[in-house]
């Protein structure tokens, strides 16, 4: 975790250091602190609520790249804030939709969406298609995001850029660094 001071209550959350470094080439804002969790569900639930345990926060925003479903006519590297988000693969047998707590104070604010949680990134177009049905948007972080800040008190906001289709895309084909360089231009008119 960085930190600039010692009194700080918000928190900016990322996944990984290429997402934090592409949104913030030039470091953190001053005044917020800013955690790398790791990928995926579990890293990012034991380091939040490891560090929900120690300070306290009042907002948390969660940046970084996510993929879109085609069918819900999102292009690449469009900036969108997730309202909501589910552990897709444990629907329908568990209701586990997590909400968005936080409110971006921005004038003009992107397309709010639906997004799902994934163990594994869609592999196929006809799962892709499938989870379409469900939600706009796919990462691997989100609902465990919003969940812990739920579980400790704490306003969460999720934003995110479209690095690619959640079709089984190569990763190679993925616009990670223009979506980053979109969504670092958002935040820095928010966070300067």
């Amino acid at each position: 975790m960085t930190s600039d001071s010692s009194n700080n209550s918000s928190l900016f959350v990322f996944a990984t250091e290429m997402e934090r470094d592409g949104v913030f080439p030039n470091g953190i804002p001053q005044g917020y602190d800013c955690i790398v969790t790791g990928v995926g569900i579990l890293p990012t639930i034991f380091s939040l609520s490891k560090l929900f345990h120690s300070k306290k926060y009042k907002n948390a925003i969660q940046a970084g790249i996510a993929g879109a479903y085609r069918s819900n006519g999102l292009e690449l590297t469009e900036v969108v804030e997730i309202r909501s988000d589910c552990l897709i693969e444990f629907l329908p047998w568990e209701p586990n939709t997590f909400f968005s707590s936080g409110v971006l104070p921005i004038k003009e604010k992107p397309k709010c969406v639906k997004g799902a949680t994934v163990l594994h990134c869609s592999d196929s177009k006809d799962m892709g298609n499938a989870r379409g049905k469900i939600a706009q948007v796919e990462s691997m972080e989100g609902a465990a995001f919003f969940a812990v800040c739920r579980e400790h008190g704490v306003k969460s906001t999720q934003i995110r850029a479209i690095s690619n289709y959640a079709i089984g895309q190569a990763k190679e084909e993925w616009e990670i660094e223009m979506a980053l360089r979109k969504l670092s231009a958002t935040l820095l008119v928010l966070f300067p």
